[in-house]
């Protein structure tokens, strides 16, 4: 597990501890190399966080399709030949403008006008182009935008923009207490309990602090009496635009791959699919994951998969993580995930300065952040999966 972020200083007040990073570096956690795998895939922030707020926004691209109401009163969708005031449903009118070409069922149209206050829009023609008009009976079809034209030299179309969301997250402070009032006394060191074991120790409860909150932390603005909280991983994809499925069942190669479609469908991307180590043995035997078959002089059983090959991302990692939950898979993009201290507060640690003469304490602590962009597009969630 990487802390890495304690590196990444660039205000002039602050400077690394080259204590907290040569005992980072000598740390071999008595651990499995699964430990700590989600807050790997955090990549360092360039620069470190200003405040304790921070907010992720995310650009809104709107799915290129609507949805008409095929009848209604009068001529509309259910005849040939009415262009005027064609039923659009309302939360899809605000998808589209002048000129936008449609698609309904096989029948191809161009918008002359939209009527947003009656939910209507006004076409050029029916059945334009090589197609034919059609009369739509079906309450509700889904139509999809399939380009835009306009008339020479006739400028009348809305100013269209795309939407923004805004997620807001927050800093967190960890700390761990060390108390090195008796570190350098003989009995100390017998007992193994020196200054450097000392600070060791701190770092590894840190380091497994950080790691499940990177997967489970949770937001939580700073208030009188209480501490803020960064929301992780899982809090993340879960969040009302994430992209999920409740499988409410048996994690299979079914699902994984509807994860994955929707994702694509949404115009993700994908470079790792992260899950507990009993959904990792479950994987391990889906047909479609990838393996490499080596010199047949080489002898030895067992399957182990370390990829999956799907479609329109190509071979995908598997990242497990000790402390992933088993009823949850998530599918991301580790470019999209980024992991922060707070300016002037980096990990480090700070001589307590509030106890007697005879006490040596010391606290390392330090304030992260977990940023994660592209939310509803590059991140899928499988929630309610059951292991036998």
């Amino acid at each position: 597990m990487d802390l890495g972020m304690h590196t990444t200083l660039t205000d002039s007040n602050s400077k690394l501890d080259p204590e907290v990073i040569a005992i980072a570096d000598k740390i071999s956690p008595l651990m499995a190399k699964e430990f700590g795998r989600v807050w790997d895939l955090f990549k360092n922030r360039t620069t470190p966080f200003i405040t304790d707020e921070f907010e992720v926004l995310v650009r809104n691209y709107t799915q290129p399709e609507i949805k008409v109401t095929a009848s209604g009163a009068g001529a509309d969708w259910d005849t040939n030949n009415d262009i005027t005031a064609l039923p659009v449903s309302a939360s899809y009118i605000d998808r589209i403008t002048v000129g936008d070409v449609v698609l309904v069922e096989n029948e191809v149209l161009v918008v002359k006008a939209v009527d947003r206050s009656g939910n209507t829009i006004d076409v050029y023609e029916r059945g334009a182009g090589e197609s034919s008009p059609v009369a739509h009976g079906v309450a509700e079809l889904t139509c999809k935008v399939i380009g835009n034209a306009h008339e020479e030299g006739k400028v009348d179309a809305e100013a269209m923009a795309e939407g923004t969301t805004k997620f807001t997250n927050y800093t967190q402070l960890v700390e761990e207490v060390i108390d090195l009032s008796k570190a350098d006394t003989d009995q100390a060191r017998k007992t193994g309990r020196t200054a450097d074991t000392l600070r060791e120790e701190a770092i590894e409860r840190v380091m497994r602090d950080l790691a499940r909150s990177a997967i489970y932390g949770v937001s939580r603005a700073p208030a009188s009496g209480q501490p803020s909280m960064t929301r992780g991983l899982l809090q993340w994809c879960n969040l009302t635009a994430g992209i999920k499925t409740n499988v409410a069942g048996a994690f299979t190669e079914t699902a994984l791959k509807s994860i994955l479609n929707d994702v694509r469908l949404a115009g993700g991307t994908v470079d790792f699919i992260a899950m507990a180590p009993a959904n990792k043995t479950i994987f391990n035997g889906f047909s479609s994951a990838d393996s490499i078959t080596v010199d047949n002089a080489v002898r030895y059983t067992g399957r182990v998969i370390d990829s999956y090959m799907a479609d329109g991302f190509g071979l995908i990692p598997v990242i497990v993580d000790l402390d992933m939950p088993k009823d949850m898979v998530v599918v991301g993009d580790s470019r999209k995930m980024e992991k922060g201290w707070k300016e002037n507060d980096s990990l480090k640690f700070v001589k307590e300065t509030n106890t007697s003469s005879r006490e040596n304490k010391e606290t390392l602590q330090g304030k992260f952040g977990l940023a994660v962009h592209n939310i509803g597009q590059s991140f899928g969630l499988l929630t309610g999966l059951t292991t036998a």
